[in-house]
């Protein structure tokens, strides 16, 4: 389809080739340089198609070994997460970041947390900020803008072996302090979607977050099918 994201044509002929059986539960996908050459697309492309099919359920990320396709007996399965970025690609919009700002703080507990906070954008109009903490402990050796400039936060989980698992989201409604007016350019006390987030990678936490969405511009779509 003309304008279609190039990830998504990626991802979609790959879960055609895996239900066809070109490639068997268990059995290891080419490596991202192999698919970047088969596709013609670049490895941010490659990796978000992946990523997307990992969450799905069809691909295991095994760290150090590559991607397999999913066995029945795995636990590593993914689930499907709700992502900005791939929302809006798929609305025909461009996805975008600004403003990201990443710190290491101390729990109360004292345990090291990095902060992540990011700016969302549509079309370079800012529709949510997300702030996520996240255990510094599991990042050892990782940049911090690494995490903060990442076009996709879960993908980059993944790449790191994290393939994130469960998802629990609970929805509620805030109004926007004087910060979050700011940086999402509307007036303080405008009313804001509010979705905290606790996100694990099997039975470990790996983020927990807030996301303040600004429903006049956009409004986030899910979609549940059995």
């Amino acid at each position: 389809m003309s304008g279609e994201p190039r990830y998504l044509r990626v991802e979609r002929d790959l879960a055609s080739c895996i239900r066809a059986g070109k490639w068997g539960p268990g059995e290891f996908l080419p490596s991202e340089t192999e698919l970047q050459k088969r596709y013609r697309v670049s490895r941010t492309t490659v990796r978000r198609a992946v990523q997307n099919l990992v969450s799905s359920g069809l691909l295991v990320i095994e760290r150090g070994n590559g991607t397999r396709v999913s066995s029945p007996e795995s636990s590593g399965a993914g689930v499907q997460v709700f992502s900005f970025v791939s929302a809006i690609a798929e609305q025909g919009m461009t996805p975008g970041l600004r403003g990201a700002v990443a710190d290491v703080t101390t729990s109360e507990g004292g345990v090291r947390m990095i902060h992540l906070q990011r700016v969302h954008t549509a079309d370079e109009e800012p529709i949510s900020v997300s702030d996520s903490w996240l255990d510094a402990g599991q990042f050892a050796g990782v940049p911090l803008d690494v995490l903060s400039q990442a076009a996709s936060l879960y993908e980059t989980f993944a790449s790191f072996g994290m393939s994130i698992t469960e998802v629990i989201d609970h929805y509620g409604i805030a109004t926007a302090d004087e910060e979050h007016a700011d940086l999402l350019g509307v007036g303080v006390g405008q009313v804001l979607l509010q979705i905290d987030r606790i996100a694990k990678s099997r039975d470990q936490v790996v983020e927990t977050g807030r996301i303040l969405v600004c429903t006049e511009r956009y409004r986030p779509t899910i979609i549940t099918r059995s």
